[in-house]
């Protein structure tokens, strides 16, 4: 007769047999110990430009300046391009540059807005957002150094790299990201200016959209400064 010893290690034994069969199944279920990272693309059922305007309170300086240049939204509505949005914040951290800028110049020169500033230079960088063709990060994925792309107008190269970050201890597991570069003219990364997606691959029916992080300073930096300080009109 088992005494009460012996009946628990019974019982330890056949917990442990449990325990095992457990972990064989979770195996075969998944091989693999990490948590792949799920970044579905996100379907919007309509066109770009509607998508923007779909979006009050995060797109109303960028479909200002739609609206103000020849063109552009009949070009969101029914072409096909790549959209890198760019929030009201990166149009205010902007304007904000600028106008210090032009407050602090020599002679020192009225402030702007995205209203009133000259528009073919407002043209010219906000083209630079805007890419033709439908460019995913699948479409990037295969080039690691990334690839060049002309803007809407004017030709100006643009660079698109794909990238993605780690999670759950699975490499490149982690959300998808767009290193989006204004070149600058120049072949040497040193010279380019660079900002992050936050948000990837969102497809409307004519054009993907990529949602470039919230601090970026539209534009790029002081190349518009100056490019505004040049012109004519202001």
């Amino acid at each position: 007769m088992r005494n009460k010893f012996g009946t628990k290690n019974l019982l330890i034994q056949f917990i442990m047999l449990l325990s095992i069969v457990a972990v064989l199944q979770a195996c075969e279920k998944d091989d693999s110990p990490y948590v792949d990272y799920k970044n579905n693309a996100a379907i919007y059922n309509g066109d770009a430009l509607s998508y923007l305007q779909s979006k009050p309170g995060l797109y109303d300086s960028m479909l200002l300046v739609i609206n103000r240049i020849p063109g552009a939204a009949d070009s969101l509505r029914t072409g096909k391009y790549t959209v890198f949005a760019t929030s009201n914040r990166s149009y205010s951290i902007a304007l904000q540059n600028i106008n210090n800028a032009r407050k602090d110049s020599v002679p020192s020169l009225p402030p702007v807005s995205f209203s009133t500033m000259n528009l073919n230079v407002l043209d010219t960088f906000f083209s630079k957002y805007i890419i033709p063709g439908q460019i995913t990060t699948q479409d990037l994925a295969s080039r690691a150094d990334g690839l060049k792309f002309p803007s809407m107008k004017y030709g100006y190269d643009m660079h698109l790299q794909y990238e993605t970050t780690n999670a759950s201890g699975y490499l490149g597991g982690g959300p998808k990201a767009i290193l989006f570069s204004d070149t600058r003219g120049s072949v040497f990364t040193v010279n380019w200016i660079r900002v992050y997606t936050n948000t990837v691959d969102i497809k409307t029916t004519n054009a993907v959209v990529h949602v470039l992080d919230a601090g970026h300073n539209f534009g790029f930096g002081n190349d518009l400064i100056r490019a505004l300080n040049r012109s004519v009109t202001n």
